[in-house]
């Protein structure tokens, strides 16, 4: 300790390196574990019965058709599917978007642009979302062809503000008037296979067959399965039977695009494991490199007391002794400026669990921030590591030489 007061300053600048990396390990841990427990929390909600599929152009020939066909689904096949597997599928739903944006004349009279979708009843439940305010498409709207829309939560306020009604106010989408009459929000932000609904306008498909001449054909068509058992089995041969009834071969997996929720959930959370390795690897490197300041610090205090290990050495001093005292320097430096950075980033994470848990900070993405105890012994071990070979290896090195060659070069 007397060594190290009088040596305060660079004992102070290196411990400074040392409690900035902990400080800045541990938040960015915290602040990377907000997103990553939120975004788990999200996966483990997706419906894993749900299943989107989406027409390819075919790469094989069938039933006098060359390969290169395009194709598409129709409105036929949701009866079809339902009858055709009665007692595996649910429920069904059809999507089209509208190509490119649409200019919409908003309540205020001004021209804005936006997507539009055209979809049948369901999709609400299926594609996880709530309305916010008013109802979701029903079936009476598809039989009657109601001019009627649902708009996202996003173009809402954009429109509208946080307060005001809008339910029952019509927009003009194109030439034609729509009367909204629901606002809808997305409950799960990983659920988005045809883009972001929120900023969106939702029609009626066969009021969108109508005006915009769709001829009942459907690019994006999906179901929901009673159970996930046997869910490989069961999708292949949907498909198939999909591929047949449209005269595609049954066996050009390339004619149709698959999003099952069950892939999906699987691979969103291997990209977040590999993601989290990735992480800890750069964390890892922070520590280290701030460790790198205080094998300088002690290198260099090493050199500039020869004469001290000299002496002690003729005085009869045995080389484990010198290496005691510096690898002793050495640790207390880390160890104790790694403990006030690890006590400041508690500090901070407490702060941010309050806003969060207090809804200052909100998003259905932000989990709670956490450190494991068992990644907090890590980071110490390696910080103790570092402490020790910090130290031991330049008063190693010095020892290593005669006493002679020592004294000679005070």
């Amino acid at each position: 300790m007397i060594v190290l007061k009088r040596n305060r300053t660079r004992t102070l600048l290196s411990g400074c390196a040392v409690a900035g990396g902990m400080f800045i390990l541990l938040v960015s841990l915290a602040g990377f574990n907000i997103f990553h427990n939120g975004s788990i929390g999200e996966i483990s909600k997706l419906k894993l019965e749900t299943v989107v599929l989406k027409t390819l152009p075919t790469t094989m020939s069938y039933s006098g058709s060359g390969s290169g066909r395009h194709w598409e689904f129709d409105m036929a096949d949701l009866n079809s599917l339902q009858s055709e597997f009665p007692d595996i599928i649910v429920g069904t739903y059809a999507v089209s978007l509208s190509s490119g944006l649409q200019a919409v004349l908003d309540r205020n009279g001004k021209i804005d642009y936006a997507n539009v979708m055209f979809i049948t009843p369901g999709l609400d439940s299926l594609m996880q979302m709530s309305m916010v305010n008013g109802r979701f498409i029903n079936e009476l709207d598809m039989s009657q062809k109601r001019k009627v829309c649902v708009v996202g939560l996003d173009l809402y306020k954009k429109w509208f503000g946080d307060d005001e009604e809008a339910c029952g106010r019509d927009i003009r989408i194109g030439d034609i008037m729509y009367t909204i009459v629901g606002i809808l929000k997305k409950d799960n932000p990983f659920v988005a296979p045809f883009g972001n609904e929120q900023n969106s306008i939702l029609l009626p498909y066969s009021t969108a067959d109508a005006v915009y001449g769709l001829q009942g054909k459907i690019p994006f068509l999906g179901f929901s399965l009673y159970t996930t058992e046997g869910y490989e089995k069961i999708k292949e041969e949907i498909m198939r039977y999909l591929l047949k009834i449209h005269k595609v071969n049954p066996d050009d997996r390339y004619a149709l695009d698959t999003m099952g929720m069950q892939e999906y959930a699987q691979m969103l959370k291997v990209v977040f494991k590999g993601t989290k390795v990735l992480v800890w690897v750069i964390f890892i490197g922070i520590i280290i490199s701030s460790l790198l300041g205080v094998f300088g610090i002690m290198l260099l205090s090493v050199r500039e007391r020869k004469g001290e290990i000299a002496v002690r050495l003729s005085m009869g001093a045995g080389p484990r002794d010198i290496i005691r005292q510096f690898v002793h320097e050495s640790l207390v430096i880390s160890v104790s400026f790694s403990l006030i950075g690890l006590f400041a980033a508690e500090i901070v994470i407490a702060i941010l669990r309050f806003l969060i848990r207090n809804g200052i900070m909100s998003d259905p993405l932000f989990g709670m921030p956490q450190l494991s105890f068992s990644g907090v012994l890590s980071v110490m071990a390696i910080i103790i590591a570092g402490g020790v070979l910090s130290g031991y290896y330049p008063a190693r090195k010095m020892i290593s030489k005669n006493i002679s060659e020592l004294f000679y070069d005070i």
